[in-house]
């Protein structure tokens, strides 16, 4: 699973892409920086090493190296 697709399932809207790169999530905007999602509404995306890493304060929890639940929010 991909970042985005674990952001979708998380945030629960309706995915709207502009120019084959995600642009919104529902309601809220998508923001990149340097080729990486760094907000999606007012919520920080915080990435270490190259994984996801925080959602808007909400830790993201790994099962090997599948994205497992965000702020207790089961993903897989």
């Amino acid at each position: 699973m991909t970042v985005e697709d674990a952001l979708i399932k998380y945030y629960g809207g309706r995915p709207q892409y502009s120019g084959g790169q995600l642009y919104k999530i529902g309601e809220k905007r998508v923001q990149y920086s340097c080729g990486k999602i760094y907000k999606v509404g007012d919520d920080r995306i915080d990435f270490s090493c190259g994984k996801l890493y925080k959602v808007g304060g909400n830790t993201v929890r790994y099962s090997g190296n599948d994205i497992y639940e965000i702020g207790g929010i089961r993903i897989r």
